[in-house]
């Protein structure tokens, strides 16, 4: 069995983890130490690893027709829209309870791991 985090330190000094999520096929991240950020807590165990209190990820982005609308104002306009134009379509929430090795998505997940809870994979 191997870690199933990764340990790292930004340039404040700030000190957290990063674990691998099956559900949004990317990397999420907690501080454990620092200021002027959120901290979760940590049980210290980096096999199977729990943090408090759940893990709250939102990301927007634009789907491919709003790319290509994007593409289209820059024909007529010549030049891109800025970002209060842009139009954002796609929200997708990663919410999860990692405890003792465990990710417990919950079931405002936006991805097809929602409500399932299964073992973080080494990272």
């Amino acid at each position: 069995m191997g870690k199933k985090i990764s340990r790292y330190k930004d340039g404040n000094g700030n000190i957290g983890y990063h674990f691998h999520c099956p559900g949004c096929k990317e990397n999420h991240g907690v501080f454990i130490k620092g200021t002027g950020v959120p901290v979760w807590g940590f049980n210290g165990n980096e096999e199977k690893p729990t943090f408090t209190p759940s893990v709250l990820v939102r990301f927007d982005h634009l789907s491919e027709m709003a790319t290509q609308r994007n593409q289209e104002f820059y024909k007529i306009h010549k030049r891109f829209m800025t970002i209060k134009e842009l139009p954002y379509d796609v929200n997708e929430i990663c919410h999860s309870f990692v405890t003792n090795g465990m990710i417990q998505f919950l079931s405002d997940c936006t991805h097809h791991l929602k409500g399932q809870a299964v073992e973080l994979g080494d990272f």
